[in-house]
């Protein structure tokens, strides 16, 4: 008798015969194939920011590294506001290098 019964619960819970939903198929797969777009665009976004601040690390020790030197702090004092402009000047150059796009396929 117990078989008879597990053969009737097996039969009445069963899901029906139907068409597999392609079209839920093909969302899923639309959805996981942008999910990996944005993770590699993600990824090399990362990057950029790591490259970008050890450029930015880099400029700043060396102009550190150039300010202390003795004819460079004489030069400075003796005129603050050329020093400026060439700390503006060099600022400006940096941000405009790390600011052009370095790779273009991400976007394709």
């Amino acid at each position: 008798m117990a078989d008879e019964f597990d053969r009737f619960l097996v039969s009445a819970l069963a899901p029906r015969d139907r068409d597999p939903d392609r079209k839920f198929v093909t969302r899923v797969q639309a959805h996981i194939a942008l999910e990996d777009r944005l993770a590699a665009q993600q990824r090399a976004l990362a990057a950029g920011l790591v490259k970008q601040l050890l450029g930015l690390f880099i400029i700043a020790a060396a102009v550190w590294w150039l300010g202390r030197a003795a004819p460079v702090v004489i030069w400075f004092a003796e005129s603050p506001a050329l020093a400026l402009g060439i700390l503006l000047t060099a600022f400006v150059f940096l941000v405009g290098i790390l600011s052009f796009p370095q790779d273009r396929r991400i976007n394709s």
